[in-house]
């Protein structure tokens, strides 16, 4: 639409429809700017933190008397089998490459979680640790798990443009991710037997980066451009 196109408007929708007309062009135009686009990415980055930030207040809320059975059967290990086997397949992106190589992304990344995490919560070294040492404990955890699952992506064949932009994405959930996990382990508040208390309000902190970033690789496809034109994944090309 242009300026000009506006005695057009007048004469077919009269005043009122075209006020209607050019307000909806002016949404569309938003909508689709980079402007906006970075103003949604900050408030979803805002909502993501105070998410998380209101995990750890569920546990203080809520306190009681954590198991080891508490940490065994956290929700953390339900969700990643249900995004791993029932809503990653069904997700659809731009094309049927991008759809391959995010599809490829997320199953890695989940079950790089879900295995790090379990050998983590199985071997129950945590529940001999005093604070400095399951602090220390879980910061190798995450970048265990980060190494495990990126080295993993560059093996199995996922475009290092995809890995590069995701890890990006992820860089400022994962910091405060750890900021959290510092101040729950030197936190009084979360003494308990055996760090269990510790321990299971971590899970729910990484529960939300899971959440986070599933919700967030949609956005990060859209806005790889010419990067990925003529590669090869799994059969499939990008056009």
């Amino acid at each position: 639409m242009d300026i000009k196109d506006i005695p057009d408007l007048l004469s077919k929708y009269g005043f009122k429809g075209t006020l209607f007309t050019v307000f909806v062009f002016i949404i569309i135009t938003m909508l689709k700017s980079s402007w906006f686009s970075s103003l949604l990415g900050k408030l979803s980055d805002k909502f993501v933190e105070k998410f998380m930030r209101n995990k750890v207040k569920d546990v203080n809320s809520h306190v009681k008397a954590i198991t080891d059975s508490d940490i065994t059967n956290h929700d953390i290990f339900n969700y990643i089998d249900f995004w791993t086997y029932s809503k990653v397949p069904t997700i659809q992106f731009s094309t049927e490459y991008r759809t391959a190589v995010f599809r490829k992304y997320l199953t890695i990344y989940l079950k790089s979680y879900k295995r790090k995490i379990s050998e983590f919560v199985n071997s129950k070294e945590y529940q001999e640790m005093d604070d400095a040492k399951v602090w220390r404990a879980l910061l190798n955890l995450i970048n265990s798990i980060v190494f495990d699952y990126e080295k993993e992506m560059i093996d199995s064949g996922l475009p290092k443009i995809v890995v590069d932009k995701m890890k990006a994405k992820n860089n400022d959930t994962i910091t405060l991710t750890i900021d959290l996990i510092e101040g729950i382990c030197n936190s009084q508040f979360y003494d308990s037997e055996k760090n269990f208390l510790k321990v299971y309000s971590i899970l729910n902190i990484l529960l939300s980066v899971l959440e986070n970033t599933i919700s967030n690789c949609e956005s990060i496809c859209n806005s790889i451009n010419g990067q990925l034109k003529g590669l090869k994944f799994e059969g499939k090309i990008e056009p």
